[in-house]
């Protein structure tokens, strides 16, 4: 039988075929897979959608470096116009596309210039894997023994405690039979395959770091992807505060050293949560607000990878108001009795009151005018003279009452006239 050559124009570009319907591989009498652009693939080639897009696809080659075929899609959909003499559009492009063995779509392009193809196509793998074309559509029989490597697509959750137990659905195709799921090196706490292009598994623990997730199958391991990677976070580590103690009035500053700081998203002063300043990854500083009390808390740090651990070394303690004059004096002249009161001693301990003369060698720097014991409640109460001999220049001169064993001391300014 003599067989004639025919032309067809499609998208404004010439195809060869023979007359009376295109010769269909004797290997495609096994159930062929249709490759086809999905339709939301092909509106964001086209741009247009009128009742349906319509598609010629035709297979072009296997890969060279996935393997997985490849080819081309002729895209068209024609609109009607509005109104009384309305005229009709039609809207064509061509798309480059990448299917994998699952006839699902791994990439797709629209083309700037019309391409070369081939509607007598066809094409077999070393794995006995088959496409060809055949009545302007493009079609992927399976080798008998072949079976398809995983492709994964996404990770619901990307991030996760190094400690594990984090939920991840990992889509894809190809999942079908899957033999194992690792994250690195760590198998997976568990995991269940719930469709052919779906599986839920749960992160094992494992050291801190970015890994691959590999699904395996009779077909083997997925090739690994940006697409696929986890990130496991380590918990964080506090293992100094300093300083570690400040007045119950707030405004103490503060700075945590530690290892893995950098994803704190939390710092607690007990069950408070302050703000902070993430300064590297074993550093961070804070301000203390307004205690309720003075009391002891532990502050620790939250991340994705945990809570950090609390001990001795991670414990802020609040104290009482530092010791003060009661109050402030106005101008005061030489030879004339002050009375100087004060509170935030500790009870029982002489409170020693010096004065600054500004004076120098020979003359004394300061000089004590009075001392008194300190109340059960901290308070102090006593009289003084600055004698005009060591009393110094006329202006601001500085008084200093010191606890003889906290070591605490007020200080105030006073005017000399």
């Amino acid at each position: 039988m003599t067989r004639k050559l025919r032309r067809w124009f499609i998208g404004g570009i010439a195809v060869v075929g023979i007359a009376g319907g295109l010769a269909v591989p004797a290997s495609a009498t096994a159930t062929p897979t249709s490759l086809l652009l999905p339709q939301s693939n092909a509106f964001q080639i086209l741009g247009y959608w009128c009742g349906g897009i319509q598609e010629t696809s035709y297979a072009t080659q296997f890969d060279p470096s996935t393997g997985f075929p490849m080819g081309d899609v002729y895209l068209s959909t024609t609109c009607n116009g509005s109104g009384k003499g309305g005229h009709s559009t039609t809207y064509t492009a061509w798309s480059s596309v990448t299917w994998d063995f699952t006839g699902a779509i791994v990439t797709s392009a629209k083309l700037a210039a019309v391409p070369t193809v081939d509607p007598a196509f066809t094409a077999t793998d070393a794995n006995g894997n088959e496409i060809y074309n055949s009545s302007n559509k493009a079609y992927l029989t399976l080798g008998p023994t072949f079976v398809p490597t995983p492709r994964l697509t996404g990770l619901s959750v990307a991030i996760g405690p190094s400690s594990g137990g984090t939920s991840v659905t990992i889509s894809g195709t190809g999942f079908s039979g899957a033999t194992a799921v690792d994250f690195g090196s760590a198998p997976a706490a568990s995991f269940l395959p719930t469709s052919a292009n779906s599986i839920s598994a749960v992160t094992p623990t494992t050291i801190a770091g970015t890994v691959h997730v590999t699904v395996t199958t009779a077909g083997g391991p997925n090739l690994p992807t940006a697409i696929d990677q986890f990130t496991f976070v380590a918990a964080p580590v506090v293992s100094k505060v300093s300083p570690n103690h400040g007045p119950v009035t707030g405004g103490t500053f503060l700075t945590l050293t530690g290892s893995h700081l950098s994803a704190v998203n939390a710092v607690f002063m007990g069950d408070q949560q302050v703000g902070f300043n993430p300064v590297s990854d074993t550093v961070i500083t804070l301000v203390t607000p307004v205690g309720e009390n003075p009391d002891s808390l532990q502050i620790y740090v939250v991340s994705i990878g945990g809570k950090s651990a609390t001990s001795a070394a991670t414990q802020f303690t609040y104290t009482a108001p530092g010791p003060t004059f009661v109050s402030n004096l106005a101008a005061v002249a030489p030879g004339k009795t002050i009375k100087f009161p004060g509170t935030g001693f500790s009870s029982g301990e002489t409170v020693k009151v010096t004065y600054r003369t500004g004076l120098h060698s020979p003359h004394p720097a300061s000089v004590v005018l009075c001392s008194a014991k300190a109340s059960a409640s901290g308070s102090f109460s006593c009289k003084g003279v600055v004698h005009a001999s060591t009393a110094g220049a006329k202006g601001l001169h500085t008084v200093t009452a010191r606890g003889s064993t906290s070591r605490l001391t007020a200080t105030l300014q006073i005017k000399l006239t």
